[in-house]
């Protein structure tokens, strides 16, 4: 029998996403911003680190990664714009609530730190497909709907803007340290005739 697969939720996972001098440079600079910090859970930093020079050639990869994934899914080459941009510190035992990432198209992940022991969490947009859910021979991507990605270091993920996630609980002793951001679409999105479009300035 033919088996398709449709409506698909598209996710990307990128390993060794940094070379080790830029690493560093990011790693220097976010460690700096932590010292300075006034003491908070989750700490977060301010949402422009797109802009500053240090994190140049991180930006750099993540837009030209982001053409490539508008690519392999057959979509118009198109501006597109990093909106925001922030590093977040997990301390032992904080964790993330479930969230979206609202006015966006793409956000993304990346993990300077973590000891893979709280990982990111995804659901299922299909409410309907928790209804009945059979015994599982194994778990895996087309009987799950929750889906768990190891917050390996150096690892990318990019996914969804609308797709409902969250980060467990540190169970680690160390912090974890990421850096998270937003993709934007600029200029027409969607086909005039079928009265579908917007224009993004």
């Amino acid at each position: 029998m033919d088996h398709h697969k449709v409506f698909s939720t598209n996710i990307f996972v990128l390993d060794n996403f940094l070379t080790e001098s830029v690493y560093i440079g990011i790693k220097k600079y976010i460690e700096l911003l932590w010292k300075e910090r006034t003491p908070v859970s989750k700490w977060q930093s301010t949402s422009d680190l797109h802009t500053k020079p240090a994190f140049g050639p991180f930006v750099n990869l993540i837009l030209d990664s982001t053409k490539e994934i508008l690519k392999a899914l057959d979509y118009q080459e198109t501006h597109i714009e990093i909106t925001d941009m922030w590093a977040t510190v997990l301390k032992p035992g904080e964790m993330h609530m479930p969230h979206t990432h609202s006015n966006n198209f793409l956000s993304g992940v990346y993990y300077v730190y973590s000891d893979k022991a709280a990982g990111i969490t995804f659901v299922d947009p299909r409410a309907q497909a928790s209804v009945l859910i059979p015994r599982r021979k194994k778990v895996s991507n087309s009987n799950s709907n929750l889906l768990v990605y190891n917050s390996n270091p150096n690892r990318t993920i990019i996914f969804p803007s609308w797709l409902q996630h969250w980060v467990s609980e540190n169970k680690s002793t160390n912090n974890r340290i990421s850096i998270a951001w937003n993709i934007q679409l600029k200029g027409q999105v969607g086909e005039h005739l079928e009265l579908q479009s917007a224009n993004f300035g």
